[in-house]
């Protein structure tokens, strides 16, 4: 195992208070299935899911004047917090830290930042695009016909201006997809990955896990997924071993969780996807 961030291991989701502290154990430095969803709302954002080695965040924004605010609701919106005070300037903090090669991960690899646009996706989009410029050469982007991989990849979701972003001919940005667009096969250059709704994509379940049918809907989605070069994510499921342990047997791409060092440590021992 590489070394990574040292978390305390726990039989279930949840810990007695009244229990023996439980032993430390290392949490890989790699843990590329991992998504830190509404991600602001961790201790200190961004920072915690990269040292985990989570390979994507989500957040939030709102266009207002010229800034992103991040936050879920406008209540809760305030005009220091931005996504280029939270997000834009620690990532490159780190890049230029690290080099061009590495990246912001700590063991390297992959790092998508979701970017939940809660209105006027065009407008966010003109704030968004000279935000990102200093980030430029460890972004993965798209120069004419072809893809420049990068350490970096922004992903655009909620109030997605795809018709935009996909009439430029130079871009850093990609589109989060909705299970529709499988069927309209837009080219994974421009909708790298396909998010949607548990319940709305599999049907009934709980904490207890999938039954069988939802499980053979579950296979289903993820080959059609998988065929078309994507990725998959899902939002808004129960957080529990036996549904984490469904994704993972399926081979979905991105697990959500408002609980990241929870998620990171069930990861570490049952994904073996993540570095171990």
């Amino acid at each position: 195992m590489s070394a990574g961030v040292l978390l305390h291991a726990a039989s279930g989701v949840t810990a007695s208070a009244s229990s023996d502290p439980p032993p430390e154990v290392a949490v890989p430095a790699s843990l590329p299935t991992g998504h830190s969803h509404n991600d602001y709302y961790q201790p200190k954002p961004l920072l915690d899911a990269l040292e985990l080695g989570f390979g994507s965040i989500e957040v939030d924004v709102f266009p207002e004047g010229d800034a992103l605010l991040v936050g879920h609701h406008e209540r809760e919106l305030k005009p220091e917090r931005t996504l280029k005070a939270l997000y834009l300037e620690p990532l490159l903090a780190r890049c230029l830290a690290a080099g061009e090669a590495t990246g912001p991960l700590p063991a390297g690899g992959r790092l998508t930042l979701l970017i939940d646009i809660k209105r006027h996706g065009e407008r966010a989009l003109e704030i968004l695009l000279p935000a990102l410029e200093p980030l430029r050469p460890w972004l993965r982007r798209v120069e004419g016909d072809r893809v420049i991989e990068g350490p970096i990849e922004v992903v655009l979701s909620g109030a997605r201006p795809m018709k935009t972003v996909a009439a430029l001919s130079s871009r850093s940005v990609f589109i989060d997809g909705r299970i529709g667009d499988l069927d309209a096969n837009p080219s994974p250059a421009l909708v790298p990955m396909i998010s949607t709704a548990m319940h709305a994509a599999l049907g009934t379940y709980g904490i207890s896990g999938l039954d069988e049918s939802a499980r053979a809907r579950l296979r289903m989605l993820v080959r059609r997924t998988h065929d078309q070069g994507r990725r998959l994510r899902f939002w808004g499921h129960v957080e529990s071993r036996a549904v984490w342990t469904a994704l993972v047997e399926a081979d979905v791409d991105h697990i959500g969780t408002d609980r990241p060092k929870m998620l990171g440590l069930w990861l570490a021992g049952n994904d073996p996807r993540c570095d171990s």
